[in-house]
């Protein structure tokens, strides 16, 4: 009698384990997919979501090939720079591509936007974009005269117009450098010193941050969820421009009137040291692609120094 109930008692244990496995199977079956990722950020390689993996939230990549098979699910935006996308799935957000090439095949399925940039995507007739088409590419018409166009172009580099141009900007120099000087003495004489006690490193910071930073910039713009993160990155990157040039001019103004024995005011200084420094800029501005590179290297001292003064230690 014991041996039966202890034969119906493991009976009734192996059925309710198997309607367990039973009822597992039927959520997994339900649910349709057998991986489930969160948000990725791709760069570089090649990287394929087949059917049935599904990416709960976005997708970001720089110079990569992404591959979304038929039967694979992106919840969230698809964002490439400078890479390869093909789309035989479905996403259920934007697909945003800057500077790369695309492919819609039969079966994609896009609930968004398609958003491109200096990018052409070959969609299929079947393809499926429940949003708008937005493309940016520079415009150039059949019957346009191109000719003429340049023509148009070379007028407005004539030297009266470049001269114009180079005062204006030396005008504006002087005026930032006044403000930064008058009404910004003590962070400005903090960069200063900051530079003067570490110029490699700070050469070194500014060259990272100049070259960086705009990439950096332009992925979180392109994430669109973390574009104004970029974009507050790019204005603080031009705030640091501008006053990294107002920091040469004092320096400049200091050292010269030191040598020539002159005893001028604080701005007095600043602005003889930038009228001095806006002419070197326009001078070597027309020295051709080279030019933009020299005055990035003088300019990124001033925002290393920047930001040695406001990460680092500079003694004041």
């Amino acid at each position: 009698m014991n041996k039966v109930l202890v034969l119906l008692t493991l009976a009734l244990l192996a059925l309710s384990l198997a309607a367990c496995s039973l009822r597992s199977a039927e959520q997994t079956s339900a649910d349709g997919f057998s991986e489930t990722y969160p948000s990725q950020f791709l760069s570089g390689d090649m990287y394929i979501l087949k059917k049935n993996e599904r990416i709960a939230g976005n997708i970001s990549g720089v110079g990569t090939t992404l591959i979304i098979r038929q039967g694979a699910l992106v919840t969230g935006d698809i964002s490439v720079i400078g890479g390869t996308l093909e789309i035989d799935g479905t996403v259920e957000g934007n697909v945003n591509v800057f500077a790369g090439t695309a492919k819609l095949g039969d079966t994609a399925v896009i609930k968004g936007s398609l958003n491109q940039i200096f990018n052409q995507t070959d969609i299929s007739p079947q393809a499926v974009i429940n949003g708008e088409i937005n493309t940016f590419v520079i415009p150039v018409s059949a019957d346009q005269n191109i000719g003429k166009d340049v023509i148009n172009l070379l007028e407005w580099l004539k030297p009266g117009f470049w001269l114009l141009l180079q005062s204006l900007r030396i005008v504006a120099l002087l005026i930032f450098t006044l403000i930064a000087t008058a009404l910004f003495n003590q962070p400005t004489f903090s960069v200063i010193a900051a530079v003067r006690k570490n110029p490699a490193v700070a050469w070194g910071a500014g060259l990272l941050t100049i070259f960086s930073l705009p990439v950096i910039s332009l992925v979180l713009i392109v994430t669109i969820c973390l574009s104004p993160i970029g974009l507050i990155m790019l204005l603080a990157l031009l705030v640091c421009v501008v006053w990294s040039w107002a920091v040469i001019s004092n320096m400049v103004g200091i050292q010269l009137t030191k040598w020539l024995h002159l005893q001028w005011s604080v701005e007095g200084t600043a602005v003889f040291g930038a009228l001095l420094v806006g002419i070197a800029i326009s001078a070597i501005t027309l020295i051709p692609i080279a030019g933009f590179f020299i005055n990035t290297f003088f300019c990124s001292i001033g925002v290393g120094g920047i930001l040695l003064s406001r990460f680092g230690t500079a003694d004041s």
